[in-house]
């Protein structure tokens, strides 16, 4: 823009100089030109504008990690003047974990005409990716003026974990003194308050399970089996709590493929959160694949944090008012004081943490292992297979 203004007044100096030396029409005219051209071009620019709207479109609503997603930028000039050049500032904030990248953008807008041009991004992480359209300068014909005008149009996508097969294993005795309420259709379990089905003896079978009247009866011997509650039996207690964004991402990559994993084994489940930035604790039942995806886009939308661990403080004060888990999971990315309170169950009900870590671990975090009373599984980021192998959940 500079040079442009440079090469302005070097031709009005031009047209001055003309005007002085050569006596006449012409020269006269043609310094009035040269004066009056910036105006006209500013004009011209401003009609424009003015007739000019501008927004944003997401052409997916979600995305994998590393995937391109296409950003639509719509310009619908209604004028018969073009614009010369526009000058977007484009914002895009990762809501999960805060980052923002600025971008700037040169587009054209033609006259009489809409016009979409695709921007195309990717994410290396997870979250709600929301992009901004903060400002946006027009320029005139001339390159020496410009018109700025303020929006706030954005657009969203969301940029999902990554969903893992696990070789995990469903311990179905955990249910300790907690009652439940509604039991699995299809798959039996080890809660004797409800017959699940009545089938014939088969070598293996434990003698207790032995339904002895009936077996006298048939003259055959029938074995009970019993029912696997599903109400509820696991609480997956998630800290958006990490020193860095590798370790977030895994941390939300491991919280997908547990609740995945549980629904898959028919075994209904509920996650609690804590949502920085609305000072909310919050928690949500998950009985299928579709509210697992309901959920996520709230937990990619929360914000991550790194002081305290909120969520575990809010899930303490609870202790005692709220429903009981015979099964708790924390998922964290660094491990805290409070987690002794929380570990500490009355009724001996199980609990498991899920520390996802890097490669060092500090002599302090060491100590906690070994000293909670608790399953404590450490999560390498990238390694959440070979973690997760075997663990009875």
């Amino acid at each position: 823009m500079f040079r442009y203004r440079i090469a302005y007044c070097t031709t009005l100096a031009a047209a001055i100089l003309f005007y002085l030396f050569f006596n006449g029409y012409l020269s006269f005219f043609t310094f009035v030109f040269v004066l009056l051209l910036p105006f006209i071009s500013w004009l011209f620019t401003l009609l424009a504008v003015l007739k000019t709207t501008v927004w944003l479109e997401m052409k997916s609503p979600v995305a994998n990690k590393n995937e391109e997603f296409i950003l639509s930028i719509i310009l619908k000039n209604t004028s018969i003047f073009p614009i010369a050049r526009s000058r977007m500032k484009i914002c895009c904030v990762n809501s999960l974990c805060g980052v923002q990248q600025n971008e700037t953008l040169f587009l054209p807008v033609n006259a009489r005409m809409e016009q979409i041009v695709e921007h195309r991004m990717q994410s290396q992480y997870c979250g709600k990716i929301t992009t901004e359209l903060t400002q946006i300068k027009y320029y005139d014909y001339l390159g020496i003026f410009t018109i700025k005008r303020n929006l706030s149009v954005c657009a969203e996508t969301f940029v999902l974990p990554k969903m893992q097969f696990i070789d995990a294993q469903i311990d179905t005795a955990t249910n300790v003194s907690v009652e439940s309420s509604t039991y699995s259709k299809v798959k039996p379990g080890d809660d004797p308050s409800e017959i699940f089905d009545i089938r014939p003896f088969r070598g293996g079978d434990r003698l207790r399970s032995i339904h002895w009247k009936l077996s006298s009866k048939l003259d055959e011997l029938m074995v009970k089996e019993f029912s696997l509650p599903t109400d509820s039996e696991v609480l997956l207690l998630t800290e958006l709590l990490a020193p860095d964004m590798p370790t977030l991402d895994t941390l939300v990559d491991v919280l997908a493929t547990l609740s995945h994993f549980l629904t898959e084994n028919q075994i209904n489940h509920r996650i609690e959160w804590f949502d920085i930035k609305n000072g909310q604790f919050n928690e949500e039942t998950i009985e299928s694949d579709e509210d697992l995806a309901v959920l996520m886009n709230a937990v990619l939308s929360a914000g991550s944090y790194r002081d305290e661990p909120h969520a575990l403080a809010c899930r303490n004060k609870l202790d005692g008012i709220a429903h009981d888990y015979p099964h708790a999971i924390y998922i964290t990315g660094r491990l805290s004081g409070e987690l002794t309170e929380f570990c500490d169950r009355p009724n001996g009900e199980k609990t498991t943490v899920l520390y996802v870590c890097g490669e060092a671990d500090s002599e302090q975090e060491k100590l906690g292992l070994n000293t909670m009373n608790a399953a404590v599984v450490k999560i390498q980021p990238g390694k959440i297979q070979e973690c997760l192998s075997g663990v009875i959940l």
